[in-house]
């Protein structure tokens, strides 16, 4: 169906980000289209309990015009819209992005026309259990126990279905969906995971045993994650934004959540081309 509306989240703090503005403004008043505006919020003005005002939002499509942490900030803030999240990348790597800023007007000519695909990405619900308190989280790319200023390490007992795993001393634990598989995950040792693959890996920061490796495990299956006696504290991280202190009577239940996020990409986007050009993979392979 074209898009007849449209609401725009920029992140004035990128460069070309007015000069972008104003092509999709032009394309906008061109075509018809009812269009919104929000600005993304800076790092230290974020609430994350109040990072959800485009819940209820009315739109055909979100244009998120950033990086991949602006449209990160889109997904926090319409999750549950069902409204598809078109990401237009005037940032750095950009793997969830699928417009480049120099073909914003190419590019969105065909997207009014409804000439994007979409690609229902996973999410994570979190919970925090501390003393009888609990503090509740969602992401798209990864749950985060971190260590933080506390200079030990933290140690963590990990079950799979009620079903335990190990125990780790390490800097922190990440839990990511297939596409946070190319952010913090990847940084810290996790492997690439298509989108297409129903699963989460589970990937220590730093830890004290070598024989700690990143875990695969299928996406239907809660993580269940106790900081140990005496293990130091700690702050659980959603998207990179702490929801919660942990101490070591803490429990940290992690599962995949009823609430998907809709990205839209342009039909001849390939995950393994994006790949190919963010990571500078080369090779001869194609060649006759």
């Amino acid at each position: 169906m074209p898009v007849s509306k449209a609401i725009i989240l920029l992140n004035p703090a990128k460069g070309h980000a007015r000069r972008t503005a104003e092509t999709l403004k032009e394309i906008f008043d061109a075509h018809g289209v009812v269009h919104e505006w929000r600005e993304a919020l800076p790092p230290e003005k974020i609430v994350y309990r109040k990072l959800n005002d485009l819940r209820h939002c009315t739109a055909d499509l979100i244009i998120a015009c950033g990086g991949d942490g602006t449209l990160l900030q889109t997904a926090q803030r319409s999750r549950g819209s069902g409204v598809p999240i078109l990401g237009i990348n005037i940032g750095y790597l950009g793997f969830i992005t699928s417009v480049p800023g120099k073909s914003v007007r190419s590019a969105m000519r065909r997207v009014l026309e409804a000439d994007y695909v979409i690609s229902r990405r996973m999410a994570l619900d979190v919970e925090v259990e501390t003393e009888g308190k609990i503090d509740a989280g969602w992401a798209l790319n990864d749950i985060v126990i971190a260590r933080g200023a506390n200079p030990h390490l933290i140690e963590l007992n990990a079950r799979i279905r009620s079903r335990p795993l190990t125990k780790y001393r390490c800097d922190g634990l990440i839990v990511a969906t297939p596409t946070g598989s190319t952010a913090y995950s990847l940084a810290a040792g996790g492997p690439i995971v298509s989108p297409e693959c129903n699963v989460l890996t589970v990937t220590p920061i730093c830890p004290h045993a070598l024989t700690n490796r990143p875990v695969v495990i299928n996406s239907t299956e809660a993580i269940e994650l106790r900081l140990a006696r005496g293990s130091g504290s700690g702050a659980v991280q959603v998207d990179g934004m702490n929801i919660s202190q942990v101490e070591s009577n803490s429990v940290i239940r992690v599962k995949t959540s009823a609430d998907s996020v809709p990205i839209a990409f342009l039909p001849e986007i390939n995950y393994y081309d994006i790949l190919a050009e963010k990571l500078g993979w080369t090779g001869d392979g194609l060649k006759p």
